[in-house]
């Protein structure tokens, strides 16, 4: 059909486009599904882009949870832009940077293939990379399985893809002597997600985190995992609770290899009848040889927050602890305060735009405060159909 030509057309040209740049925490949300029902942010989050159940369903189906003829309403791109603003950033203190623009596609090809892309076009103001870019098949298993293939989000809680935060959590992101964790990273590799109305159950095999060009780089210098997810989730009650694992291979400097693996047990509960939200982990980790001249490691690490929309969830307040101790002697703490205000939004048949303003204040002993804000403004390109 002429408009899944367009979007094949499109996905080869942003795949053919990319350059290797990894950027700070990605914020996302999909204005085009928005746009195509008519409906406002609500509906999948709890304040954006944070999703509630009924989001995080969208989101683990690989938006084929939403009706194809109503996505193919509207046109799949969209565009960001988004300055930001620093105090812990030592290249541009205490300065607003401008240069942070993407542009993004999410919708179907067809009625069996779902995509998502998000390409910094201008990124920490020089040129940009590629943040995600998937395919994803969803009429396996009577239509509960989905297999994603591309850079995508590792399996694990929505909130590592898609929350408020200015910061990412440190529990999935641990360094344990060489190796960084990436639990919360976009990756490529492949996943296949199992969904039911009652749980969710997906695997994944990633490898590195790079530009399209290392897409197929399995070298051995290459961090390889395969990383999984077992929760209980509904699309329409607001607690999940689940279990994310992986294990995988990395080469360290001495030339030998670091076998690793980590547990994590999770717990999401939506904000609900004037209660504040509540999102906690606990991960526990464990490294073979994570350096040299290191011996082998037991980490642990646990985040946990409490969050609240005000206004009709205009806004949205927080407040996070953290603590990772990396089994080598290194315990950190640290304490953060994120706020959200919804500035404007407006949706309609001719476009679904919004503006938002994000602040952190993070904390840790025996160090000065930071200060984070960002500004972000998103919109769709063209009317609908």
């Amino acid at each position: 059909m002429r408009n899944s030509g367009r979007v094949a057309i499109l996905l080869a040209v942003v795949m053919a486009a990319s350059v290797v740049v990894e950027a700070m925490r990605p914020t996302a949300a999909m204005p085009p599904f928005a746009q195509s029902y008519g409906i406002n942010c609500e509906v999948c989050h709890t304040a954006v882009p944070a999703l509630n159940a009924y989001g995080r369903y969208v989101q683990r189906t690989g938006y084929s949870s939403l009706d194809a003829a109503t996505i193919h309403r509207a046109n799949p791109l969209w565009f960001g832009e988004n300055g930001t603003y620093d105090t812990a950033d030592g290249t541009a203190h205490h300065n607003i940077q401008a240069g942070n623009a993407a542009i993004h596609a999410a919708g179907y090809i067809g009625d069996d293939f779902t995509f998502h892309i998000h390409q910094w076009i201008w990124q920490n103001n020089g040129p940009g990379g590629t943040d995600t870019l998937w395919i994803t098949y969803n009429n396996l298993l009577h239509r509960d399985g989905h297999l994603f293939l591309g850079k995508i989000e590792a399996p694990g809680p929505s909130p590592f893809s898609q929350f408020f935060d200015l910061s990412a959590f440190a529990a999935p992101e641990i360094t344990v002597g060489e190796h960084a964790y990436q639990n919360d990273g976009n990756r490529w590799g492949s996943k296949l997600v199992y969904v039911k109305p009652t749980f969710v159950a997906e695997a994944a095999y990633l490898a590195n985190n790079g530009d399209l060009n290392t897409a197929t780089d399995f070298s051995n210098d290459t961090d390889k995992t395969f990383q999984y997810r077992v929760a209980l989730a509904r699309p329409d009650t607001p607690l999940e609770v689940g279990v994310v694992g992986n294990t995988g291979v990395l080469q360290v400097s001495d030339g030998r290899a670091d076998n690793y693996n980590s547990q994590m047990l999770y717990a999401q509960l939506d904000p609900q009848h004037n209660l504040p939200g509540l999102l906690a982990m606990y991960q526990q980790g464990h490294d073979s040889h994570p350096g040299a001249g290191l011996q082998a490691a037991a980490s642990s690490a646990y985040a946990a927050e409490l969050y609240a929309p005000f206004f009709n969830g205009r806004t949205l307040l927080s407040a996070r602890s953290e603590m990772t101790n990396d089994g080598l002697g290194t315990v950190g703490h640290s304490q953060a305060i994120n706020a959200e205000w919804m500035v404007f939004r407006d949706v309609n048949d001719r476009q679904a735009q919004g503006l938002m303003l994000n602040g952190q204040a993070s904390m840790a002993p025996g160090s000065s405060p930071t200060w984070q804000m960002q500004l972000w403004w998103a919109t769709t390109v063209g009317r609908l159909r």
